[in-house]
């Protein structure tokens, strides 16, 4: 960027004074729209920043339209964050938590005024799919940005993720070696994201190649569900004349689920064999040993902080990290035998 490029260079070129182009920035006053997009235009066009936002240095801004759903999912965000913030800090940036909401209504022009008025090196995005207009406008603003434990086939998409697909197709290859025939999947991630789409493909693709054809009943589909909606629909598979001998929980607090089958009185695993991903935890007292999948989360949120540096510094062209899972064949999925 010019030396030479500063607020009165674009207040003059859009024919406006600077204090219109200093609310714009700010996104005070009333502009009309007109006036706006001309202006971020050409702040985008110099790619413009304020110098007294400059002075301060860039910050990670982590994008999240979880903010307002269910509990079931806050856990593992907080996680991610946790590794972004701790990457953030090591490497002497802030973190700023940015509401989806608020920035999902902006055009490419107005969303590249806000990134860099607010002096960020780059986004970090929480649980939203590459395909989903938002990321669209982004793609099109030029802000480096990374879909965080969200992956994509799209070569124009920076993403850090794990092997999602691989890891349930060997866990639940495991539970049909082991004779289970009717195995349930349930499901309580965001349909949007991408993870819940490969958990769910592997889980039909393992089942295929052993040339079974999975209950359509047994596939709960629950995304953001509460618990009280999860606890509804297990009481309805478990009611069935033919219900499952084993169950496969796609989303990452395989506890919490858990919890809800001896309400229900069915005995783990002596009645049904439950496995599952599940959040990795240092302060886990190893009481049960678990059949499951560990996601390093906080090391997503890391790697992610660590790379969307290196992006917008010019130091990597592209991000597509997979990053491997831990697998555990532990004691809650036992032999069946019909």
């Amino acid at each position: 960027m010019s030396k030479r490029v500063s607020i009165y260079t674009v207040a003059r070129e859009a024919g406006v004074s600077t204090a219109t182009v200093s609310k714009i920035i700010n996104n005070s006053g009333s502009i009309s729209r007109e006036t706006s997009d001309r202006v971020l235009e050409i702040i985008k066009k110099y790619n413009f920043v304020p110098q007294q936002r400059r002075q301060t240095g860039s910050a990670i801004g982590v994008v999240t339209f979880l903010l307002r759903q269910g509990p079931l999912m806050a856990p593992f965000t907080a996680r991610l964050l946790n590794g972004a913030c701790r990457q953030a800090f090591l490497a002497g940036r802030d973190l700023v938590l940015i509401d989806g909401e608020r920035l999902a209504g902006l055009t490419p022009e107005e969303l590249y005024c806000h990134y860099a008025s607010n002096s960020l090196a780059g986004l970090l995005i929480c649980n939203v799919a590459a395909e989903n207009p938002f990321c669209t406008k982004l793609r099109k603003s030029g802000i480096p940005f990374i879909l965080l434990a969200n992956g994509s086939t799209d070569d124009s998409v920076n993403f850090v993720t794990t092997r999602n697909y691989e890891a349930v197709y060997e866990l639940v290859d495991y539970m049909l070696c082991l004779g289970h025939r009717r195995i349930a999947y349930m499901g309580v991630l965001n349909r949007a994201v991408d993870s819940h789409r490969e958990r769910l493909r592997a889980f039909y693709d393992i089942h295929n190649k052993h040339g079974i054809d999975p209950y359509p009943e047994y596939v709960l589909d629950l995304p953001d569900a509460e618990i009280s909606t999860i606890k509804n629909a297990l009481t309805r598979l478990f009611a069935r004349l033919e219900s499952p001998t084993a169950l496969f929980i796609g989303g990452e607090e395989l506890d919490k689920a858990y919890t809800l089958l001896p309400q229900l009185g069915i005995e783990v695993p002596a009645r049904l064999s439950v496995a599952g991903l599940r959040l990795d935890d240092p302060l886990d007292s190893g009481v049960i040993e678990w059949s499951c999948i560990t996601q390093p989360t906080e090391r997503i949120g890391c790697v992610a902080a660590q790379k969307l540096l290196e992006l917008a510094e010019g130091q990597c062209a592209y991000v597509r990290e997979y990053l491997d899972n831990s697998l555990n064949y532990g004691n809650t999925v036992i032999r069946h035998e019909e």
